[in-house]
């Protein structure tokens, strides 16, 4: 019996950290619209010749949108469950590379800005609710 119970908790660890380091990919792959916008825009400049500041105007939308509806993601996590959010976020966030990746016109960069921020906070508030709730599920620590 005892043999069964530590198979069975080794195995629950290693699915927990398996989960980490999915989750790991996936919020690199998210932040990189936050943190990795910055050396896009000289080349997106040159290309396209918008001017920086006007071209910063997308990423300021994307902060916004991001951080400012998580009370809505919040509710819809309460409504939906945190995997329907964070897969839609997820989803989002793809559409908006590729808008990203063929955006000739500035209100297409921005447009793509708004959909990456509300899929970006999408993705991210599902793991907050799950760990900040107290309850053990997705959580990856072993708490007692």
């Amino acid at each position: 019996m005892s043999s069964v119970r530590v198979s069975a908790a080794t195995a629950s660890v290693s699915v927990r950290l398996l989960q980490l380091l999915v989750g790991i990919v996936c919020m690199v792959m998210i932040a990189n619209l936050q943190y990795g916008w910055t050396l896009f825009v000289n080349p997106i400049d040159q290309k396209f010749h918008w001017g920086r500041p006007a071209i910063q105007v997308a990423f300021t939308i994307f902060v916004l949108t991001e951080t400012w509806l998580v009370p809505v993601e919040g509710w819809l996590v309460d409504r939906f469950g945190p995997k329907i959010v964070a897969l839609v976020g997820g989803v989002l966030v793809g559409i908006a590379w590729a808008i990203n990746s063929i955006a000739s016109e500035l209100p297409v960069l921005y447009i793509a800005a708004a959909i990456g921020g509300i899929g970006a906070g999408a993705s991210m508030e599902p793991a907050s609710a799950m760990r900040s709730n107290g309850s053990r599920t997705g959580a990856v620590s072993q708490r007692g």
